[in-house]
């Protein structure tokens, strides 16, 4: 018997099915179908969860990306700063503003992007931006990287497409000062049943623009400036607004059997995330890392005979996509940490023998 990689079947319970549909109906009776009142009470919710001042919903993470870079005015001639480890997304915000990507390279053990790395680029480079990225829900190192950004006027926008339910030191992904941008495509801890992202922001007067920008630059005082068409519909809206009810306890299950993870795996040689992010990650996805690409393949292949679900994120870093190999930085753990991580199944409904069942194979094919 094998274990899934996902379990949408149990996430969308049967009672969870019957409210949605009656909240689908009552949206169709309405003819509200754009920026509806579950738009707003989401807003609001979340808002309060990620104890941030505003929350701006958009139609995906992307285009949340785009959004909170075209607040801080990036543009034609400027460039970012994002780490090698991440989806192309967050290159391709930065792509979409006209603006240059350049590498920050990431830590060797949780492939988050490197202060230090940060630093020696900026010794040549000036940067309009950065994005650091809460890559696998573990939360970056935000305060350092504010401590390097904030003099020099960098600005920060915090990618947490797979970030919600994780912790900065100082509260949840989402609170700081920055912005944050989140994703709640099917697969994410919190997800829509389509595309939907969110931007997040304390500060007044670049929660007007993002909300123009979001909807063809439209304000009460008209079209202030030309923006885009990226409005979260209402379905999407209500389904995020009826799984806010239970998202405080699937992402404690997480941390349940990251937990698990760890003591079944301890002392294997394996490359695991460090215990300090035990509480502090969302755990939207679980890596570990191999010795090298062969072998991160040849586990793969085992696994797959075994029925247990695994997935390549990230099979290449960033600066190895077609698109992004003429851009610079610095790339070096980037690419090898890319080249030797493989995600186990994560999941809040996997019992303690999935996970036994799961870290059993890994051993086998390590003793094999």
């Amino acid at each position: 018997m094998g274990v899934s990689f996902y379990n949408f079947t149990e996430l969308h319970h049967a009672k969870l099915r019957e409210e949605i549909k009656q909240r689908f109906s009552e949206i169709i009776d309405q003819n509200c179908f754009i920026e509806g009142p579950y738009n707003q009470l989401f807003e609001t919710a979340f808002a309060q969860l990620q104890r941030s001042k505003h929350c701006a919903l958009v139609a995906n993470g992307t285009d949340a990306l785009e959004i909170a870079l075209r607040a801080l005015d990036v543009g034609p001639g400027d460039k970012v700063g994002i780490p090698g480890i991440s989806f192309l997304a967050t290159a391709e915000a930065v792509l979409a503003c006209h603006a240059e990507p350049v590498f920050i390279d990431v830590d060797a053990l949780t492939g988050l992007m490197a202060p230090r790395s940060l630093k020696n680029v900026l010794k040549t480079t000036f940067l309009k931006a950065i994005i650091p990225v809460h890559i696998y829900g573990l939360p970056a190192p935000i305060e350092e990287l504010e401590e390097i950004c904030h003099p020099k006027g960098i600005k920060i926008v915090e990618d947490a497409a797979q970030g919600q339910g994780g912790f900065l030191k100082n509260g949840p992904i989402g609170s700081s000062a920055n912005i944050t941008t989140f994703s709640f495509y099917p697969t994410k801890n919190l997800a829509a049943f389509g595309d939907a992202g969110a931007v997040l922001t304390n500060d007044d007067e670049l929660a007007r623009k993002i909300v123009a920008l979001r909807n063809h630059g439209r304000s009460p005082q008209g079209h202030i400036l030309a923006g885009r068409n990226s409005r979260c519909d209402h379905l999407q809206a209500a389904v995020l607004h009826l799984k806010l009810a239970t998202i405080n306890e699937l992402n404690h299950a997480r941390k349940t059997i990251a937990q698990l993870y760890h003591t079944h795996l301890a002392g294997t040689g394996l490359r695991l995330v460090p215990a300090e992010f035990m509480q502090r990650s969302a755990w939207h996805l679980y890596p570990i890392g191999l010795k090298n690409a062969e072998e991160k393949y040849a586990l793969q292949t085992f696994l797959n005979q075994r029925a247990i679900g695994n997935a390549l994120f990230y099979e290449k870093a960033l600066p190895e996509e077609k698109p992004l190999q003429a851009y610079g930085g610095e790339t070096a753990q980037a690419i090898d940490f890319a080249h030797k991580t493989i995600c186990l199944p994560m999941h809040p409904f996997l019992t303690e023998q999935d996970v036994a069942t799961v870290c059993q194979a890994v051993k086998d094919f390590l003793h094999a």
